[in-house]
């Protein structure tokens, strides 16, 4: 058996949602309704329940200290669960908070019985691992590529990765909004907005009717500017 045989006789889906252990704790919790703009959890309190969303669409907010906030994930019923990450590193607090962007409708279990059920039944417990391991590559692979930049050179760099992906000999329009670029390198999106405005000021970036550009020469500008902030 090679490796890949191996991945595939063990192959599982990259999600883990109410559906998938219903069956163990569907008596155990309770349904819950939020409105849309309450708060589910908060960043730092301790992860006594685990919350697993039946409807509706929620947010997780990472706040810095200076104030300013983005938007990092989602979470519906699809990849819905809140505190798994937690619970399984064995971490007090919730690393976010949780905010609803639509009502949502959860189903909350005290954490430890969530835990125990893991603990004991193999198939969910690698389910989990899978889910873990998959995003914990996702991450590092971002992490990695940006640790050592920051403000302005992490939105170069971020840009420069995009153009070099999608660019077909015209001019590139760049189809993301600030927030999606701050999700994606790890700054605020008030950060994003700055940096943009450095950038067209140097023509390294074209900003027409809110939608932004970047030309072939734009982006060698920004390579050479990469580089030397580099030495």
């Amino acid at each position: 058996m090679n490796l890949q045989d191996a991945w595939q006789k063990y192959h599982t889906d990259n999600v883990f949602n109410f559906s998938d252990i219903s069956d163990y704790i569907s008596d155990k919790g309770r349904t819950i309704i939020y409105k849309s703009g309450q708060s589910i959890v908060e960043k730092g309190d301790f992860p006594l329940y685990i919350y697993f969303i039946i409807d509706g669409i929620a947010i997780g907010k990472r706040h810095y200290e200076d104030g300013n906030e983005y938007n990092y994930f989602q979470v519906d019923k699809q990849n819905g669960n809140i505190g798994l990450l937690e619970i399984l590193g064995k971490k007090e607090q919730y690393v976010a908070t949780i905010t609803c962007l639509t009502n949502v409708e959860v189903f909350r279990i005290e954490s430890a019985i969530v835990y125990d059920i893991l603990m004991n039944h193999l198939p969910l417990l690698r389910k989990c691992t899978f889910l873990l391991a998959d995003d914990l590559y996702n991450r590092s692979g971002n992490d990695g590529i940006y640790y050592y930049y920051t403000g302005i050179d992490r939105i170069r760099l971020f840009l420069m990765n995009y153009f070099e992906q999608h660019y077909s000999h015209y001019d590139l329009p760049i189809e993301m909004s600030y927030e999606k670029i701050a999700n994606q390198i790890g700054v605020s999106v008030r950060t994003v907005g700055r940096s943009i405005k450095v950038l067209k000021e140097t023509n390294e970036v074209t900003v027409q009717s809110k939608k932004m550009m970047m030309s072939k020469r734009q982006y060698e500008k920004m390579k050479v500017k990469l580089a030397k902030e580099e030495k």
